[in-house]
């Protein structure tokens, strides 16, 4: 009996101008992104969610994983590589019909402790754990938290500030003659002389 063959480690080929390395992507990726070249242009490939509800303390953030060649699906970790690559070799000459993917991955970024992301919740839970999370929510000097406000909230607000706008409306004076702005005495330009001494 002959051993099964081991399965391919199936990613796209990230070139990292140190040589390269395969970025693992689930096959549907791969799928989705060799439907995708087929078309001309500049597209996105959004990755799915690290969570399908965000956790307290934390917000969703993007970022590029990689851009990739439509011809010859080669992934770059940045757009400058990629556009090199492609002015030399896929697209010389024609670097107006250039196509690229961009593969932007959906990742958790913690509210208290800027720059720290997360590829799912089970890491920003372990990190909401550590004590360089809980000193940075109990210090001072960070400003809490700020949850988007709820529609009712943002109905009352909204609400409030209309009410605002109408007293003020109400309590300028309904005299038209009064004018806070009105223009002062017009001085004489150079070269203009008064009327009273234009009979000299």
């Amino acid at each position: 009996m002959q051993p099964q063959p081991q399965p391919q480690p199936q990613g796209l080929i990230v070139e990292t101008g140190n040589g390269a390395s395969v970025l693992q992507l689930p096959a549907t990726t791969l799928e989705q992104i060799r439907h995708i070249a087929a078309d001309p242009g500049a597209s996105t490939l959004r990755l799915p969610p690290p969570a399908t509800e965000i956790p307290v303390g934390a917000r969703e953030l993007d970022y590029d994983l990689c851009y990739v060649c439509k011809h010859c699906k080669v992934a770059f970790p940045s757009g400058a590589p990629l556009q090199v690559h492609q002015a030399r070799s896929c697209y010389a000459g024609r670097e107006s019909a250039r196509g690229v993917i961009r593969v932007v991955q959906p990742s958790l970024e913690c509210r208290t402790c800027p720059g720290e992301r997360f590829r799912n919740a089970m890491d920003f839970r372990r990190h909401a754990e550590t004590a360089a999370h809980i000193r940075n929510s109990m210090s001072p000097l960070q400003p809490p938290a700020s949850e988007p406000l709820t529609h009712e909230m943002e109905d009352v607000v909204n609400q409030i500030t209309l009410l605002a706008a109408r007293a003020a409306q109400d309590s300028t004076p309904k005299d038209s003659n009064v004018n806070f702005c009105a223009p002062g005495p017009r001085f004489p330009q150079a070269g203009e002389l008064p009327l009273a001494s234009a009979g000299h």
